[in-house]
């Protein structure tokens, strides 16, 4: 599991929403959430957006993450 799956996990947990749940609100498929959370896949410049958007975490931060 990379870092930036491991902060996504914590950032759900923290609201207390599944993983369905996030999708349906960032507008993400539930595969791909999956596969950026286990380190599979690489994020989009514009999935990083809406995740940080999302989590109301300050710029950057899941970018830096997903390098």
């Amino acid at each position: 599991m990379s870092e930036f799956g491991e902060k996504l996990i914590s950032l759900r947990a923290a609201r207390g929403l599944t993983a369905k749940e996030v999708c349906r609100l960032v507008h993400i498929p539930q595969s791909r959430l999956n596969e950026l959370e286990w380190g599979v896949r690489i994020p989009t410049p514009g999935q990083i957006e809406r995740l940080e958007h999302f989590f109301e975490v300050d710029a950057k931060v899941l970018a830096d993450l997903a390098k």
